[in-house]
């Protein structure tokens, strides 16, 4: 028989133990092994006592360090008893308990331990434990028995009763039992209930009451002992013992065996206070309180080893358990080592990796390897998994303000979709009737803008009345255009537009950031009708970005791939080529694994590869009916966004064709007795032309405003309409132009009834305006079913590409592959390429995100031309007064201005520096103007 290491060890082998597995702070594996982790976790319950400390460490060693799970020792807390422990374990909330004491826990054991769902009792360690009352040698002067009839002696009274407390701990009962009615306690201190005719001076100390709950407190009521007990915390006990046993005096106190030293003491030194034997006493009754009808001894059990089902359905980690057994003399060397390491951070633990370095031979025994190899993570492969993960979000993080995938899962819901959604929503308000119109008129009454008045600059009695245009838009105005696009331009359509800006960018940026030349400036009588003489007209401004950007040169083709979605599209496909390496690496991996375990599974590698195979023809049959479904798509959104541009273009010319007819229809516009009234009348149309043109892009642009309360608030502040106007077409939100176009009708046969048009033009008039009334910017989407189905196909394409390609394209023996990369990225770029495309023309070409055109360079353009149309004819001013000596109104001006500008621009081209030309008018030819350059 092998001798017992406590009998071979030396001075120098505890010292190498120490260096090796005692090193406060070390995360050395006690046990080197090489094996992969199973990937595994088991949680090992670890009780206060010193001896269940060390019993689940040199287990938590083994199943960690030898069997590689992945173990987590879990400290019971103070209000989780031991008899709690069984319950827990049934649950699967703890995986094992290694040293469990059965005594008093009968119970539970019926209630919690076997059965399909229960714990499972694997087994016990080969040596008897037993607890209860004990005393010292020296207490006792009959040999080596003790009996529970020497504690009824009179004498007792006085020499238990030296080492007595007054007061128990708080801690040691976490739960308030000592409060209910069974147990006759006061200040955590139980008393029998005879006790009050009784002298009962001595005193048990019992530590923690939740340990054999109630079966001492029973002992002592059942069999008349004149004691009461004592709760209090483990270190208070342990030192009252001590300090007892240093003094010799007599004490009685709870505890067990096998049991660490007290302090220096050992266990031996203590007697067992014996009651009745167990089969001639009556043991029928354990509750859990000292109302029960134990009052014999409770005699020897094993240690018994407890798992969870979890854990017995773990094999190797159950054939462990089954076989991990300690002796008596295990216990002993245990607590000796204890007492060498006190000094460590976690003496139970090195004391335990000691026991385990040095008894190899005997848990060798104990463990087998009965799975397959799985994939660690130390194989050789995975830092070319890490470096393209880092690749990946290097790439993630410069893609533009936002990243891709997030707007992917969030179903493309952006922002300028949430607003044309909430313009809805705001308009429906109305006709549901959940918001009045007096409601909304008593909000916004005060609210509607100030007309600005126009500056006069005078020189001593002489002022100048003509108007400053401000080209900065109201602070309202401005919010709420900040408001349409709160994420910002992004960092490369900011820098492009920053630093080399085209027409694609700045049209993108203009509708980002709300800018309207529409809206800059405020449209007034004066302005328009000329009262006298020396009025000087201000023309509608030019809009400063242009329609669209036209890609005229390859700098523009680059600027636009930038600023566009095919910049996202691009990023995208790299990010989803470089999952597609990422999953060819771990895929080579697995491949990789199944040759390892070749002889566990002989077929799994072949298997593995078939699979891909099959894969790869699946995700090519399955191609065709994407593809189909894109092209047609592609296809239908195209013509819808050129229909959508052409309907935007129709606008524009039935309200200038308004424009041309108004102007030639009325009469008496330069008669002295006429002349300010017809006037007015023209500019009322005026206004209501390009108001109703400006609310055709209401819920199609953001910049037009996200309600009717907005829209109107802009309209009333362009001097486009009144504020009386604006509170009657408040009742009416959804069908304002309607509204407007009823006034030009009503405003029409008002002129015609006093004069100002003739009849024969009323039937042409209202053609017009019917064409101009059924002029809106709508054409229907596709059927949200054909859609819907057309994104799961393409979802599913896109991951049959993931997964086949890299699966299928391999380089044997090689941890990147290339051909992974290339190929889920081509065909991603070329499928979801389209898909944007399809996605980007569904968006309307007045939305930034999509394939945007300006919509106030139409509106600057229109009213531009309905203004010099509509003032054609303004040659006098009501006094009769030529207004220019020269020619007619402001065209002269303008087309002075216009030579000046190429004149401008001819000279930036000169490479020499000349003197500019001089622009002067030498006469006019019916309605031209001659200039002389």
């Amino acid at each position: 028989m092998a001798r017992h290491p406590r009998q071979t060890c030396r001075s120098w082998q505890l010292f190498c133990w120490l260096l090796l597995a005692a090193c406060p702070g070390s995360e050395q594996a006690c046990v080197e092994n090489s094996r992969p982790h199973r990937g595994v976790k088991l949680r090992v319950l670890m009780r206060n006592w010193q001896s269940h400390r060390m019993v689940t460490h040199i287990a938590a060693i083994l199943l960690r360090d030898v069997l590689k799970y992945d173990v987590e020792i879990v400290s019971a807390p103070g209000s989780w008893t031991t008899s709690d422990d069984l319950e827990r374990l049934a649950k699967g909330e703890i995986d094992a308990n290694l040293e469990l004491w059965p005594k008093g826990k009968e119970d539970k054991f019926a209630s919690f331990v076997g059965g399909s769902s229960g714990a499972v009792d694997v087994g016990i360690h080969q040596l008897p434990a037993r607890s209860g009352m004990y005393v010292p040698k020296y207490a006792n002067h009959v040999g080596s028995f003790y009996s529970y009839a020497t504690l009824k002696g009179e004498d007792v009274q006085t020499d238990f009763s030296k080492v007595s407390i007054t007061q128990g701990e708080n801690s040691s009962d976490p739960n308030g039992m000592c409060e209910t009615a069974a147990w006759n306690c006061k200040d955590l201190i139980y008393t029998p209930e005879y006790c009050t005719d009784r002298r009962c001076e001595a005193q048990l100390l019992k530590g923690s009451l939740g340990e054999d709950q109630g079966l001492l407190e029973q002992q002592i009521r059942n069999n008349g002992l004149n004691f009461s007990v004592a709760y209090t915390s483990r270190k208070t006990q342990e030192r009252l013992v001590w300090e007892a046993y240093a003094t010799r005096v007599p004490v009685l106190f709870y505890s067990w065996e096998p049991r660490a030293p007290i302090h220096g003491i050992a266990s031996e030194e203590f007697f067992h206070v014996a009651f009745p034997p167990k089969d001639e006493c009556t043991n029928s009754k354990m509750t859990g309180t000292p109302l029960g009808d134990v009052d014999c001894d409770l005699g020897s059990t094993p240690l018994r080893k407890v798992v969870s089902p979890t854990l017995n359905a773990t094999k190797d980690a159950l054939y462990f358990v089954e076989r991990f057994s300690l002796t008596t003399e295990d216990y002993s060397w245990l607590f000796a080592q204890r007492t060498l390491t006190d000094k460590e951070s976690n003496p139970e633990e090195v004391a335990a990796c000691m026991f385990v370095r040095s008894n190899e031979d005997r848990w060798r025994s104990w463990v087998v390897y009965s799975d397959r190899i799985e994939i660690t993570w130390d194989d050789p492969c995975w830092p070319t998994v890490w470096w393209q993960l880092g690749i990946f979000a290097v790439v993630l993080c410069l893609m533009d303000h936002r990243w891709v995938l997030i707007r992917r899962c969030q179903c493309f819901r952006s922002d300028t979709s949430s607003l044309l959604d909430s313009m809805q929503q705001n308009s429906d308000a109305f006709v549901a009737g959940v918001v009045s119109m007096e409601q909304v008129s008593m909000t916004l009454k005060r609210r509607w803008p100030l007309r600005v008045n126009k500056q006069q600059n005078c020189d001593g009695n002489r002022c100048d009345k003509a108007p400053q245009r401000s080209m900065t838009m109201t602070s309202q105005w401005s919010e709420k255009r900040r408001e349409t696009k709160k994420m910002g331009l992004g960092c490369s359509l900011s820098f492009l537009n920053r630093f080399c800006a085209s027409d694609s960018t700045r049209v993108k940026t203009a509708v980002l950031k709300g800018e309207m030349t529409f809206m800059s400036w405020q449209r007034t009588a004066d302005d328009f009708v000329m009262l006298n003489s020396d009025s000087k007209s201000m023309a509608p401004p030019k809009c400063h970005t242009p329609l669209r950007g036209v890609l005229a040169t390859k700098l523009d083709v680059l600027h636009y791939l930038v600023s566009s979605s095919i910049k996202d599209v691009f990023c995208l496909s790299c990010l989803l080529g470089l999952i597609g390496s990422i999953w060819g690496t771990i895929s080579q991996m697995i491949a990789t694994n199944y040759n390892y375990n070749i002889e566990v599974h002989p077929m799994g590698l072949e298997q593995w590869l078939s699979f891909g195979k099959n894969l790869m023809e699946l995700s090519q049959s399955f191609s065709f009916l994407p593809v189909f479904l894109l092209g047609f798509f592609v296809n239908r959104e195209c013509s819808r966004w050129v229909g959508l541009v052409d309907l935007a273009y129709g606008v524009w010319g039935r309200v200038e064709d308004m424009a041309l007819l108004l102007a030639g229809a009325v009469e008496g516009v330069n008669n002295t007795g006429t002349a300010e009234a017809r006037r007015q009348y023209l500019f009322k149309a005026y206004r209501w032309l390009n108001a109703v043109h400006y609310l055709t892009y209401y819920g199609v642009d953001v910049r037009m405003g996200s309600s009717p309360g907005e829209v109107l608030w802009d309209l009333v502040y362009a001097g486009l309409l009144l504020e009386e106007e604006a509170e009657v077409l408040l009742g009416t939100p959804n069908k304002m132009q309607q509204v407007i176009l009823s006034w030009l009708s009503c405003l029409w046969h008002q002129m015609q009834r006093e004069g100002v048009v003739l009849a024969s033009s009323t039937h042409q008039f209202t053609d017009k305006l019917s064409d101009l009334r059924g002029s809106v910017l709508h054409v229907e989407q596709a059927p949200n079913l054909i859609k819907v189905m057309l994104k799961i196909v393409m979802s599913l394409l896109t991951l049959f590409i993931l997964i086949a390609y890299p699966w299928k394209l391999q380089v044997a023996d090689q941890c990147f592959q290339p051909w992974a990369l290339l190929s889920t990225f081509l065909l991603n770029f070329s499928y979801i390429g389209l898909l944007s495309m399809m996605t980007t023309l569904e968006k309307s070409p007045f939305v930034a995100s999509g394939d945007c055109i300006n919509a106030d360079y139409i509106l600057c353009e229109v009213e531009l031309m309905t203004f010099r149309c509509i003032r054609a004819c303004f040659s006098r001013d009501i006094e009769g007064h030529h207004l220019r000596p020269s020619g007619t109104l402001e065209l002269e001006e303008a087309i002075m201005q216009e030579a000046a500008q190429v004149v401008t621009a001819s000279e930036v081209l000169e490479e020499d520096t000349q003197e500019a030309p001089e622009i002067k008018v030498v006469g006019e030819e019916g309605s031209v103007t001659l200039v002389e350059i």
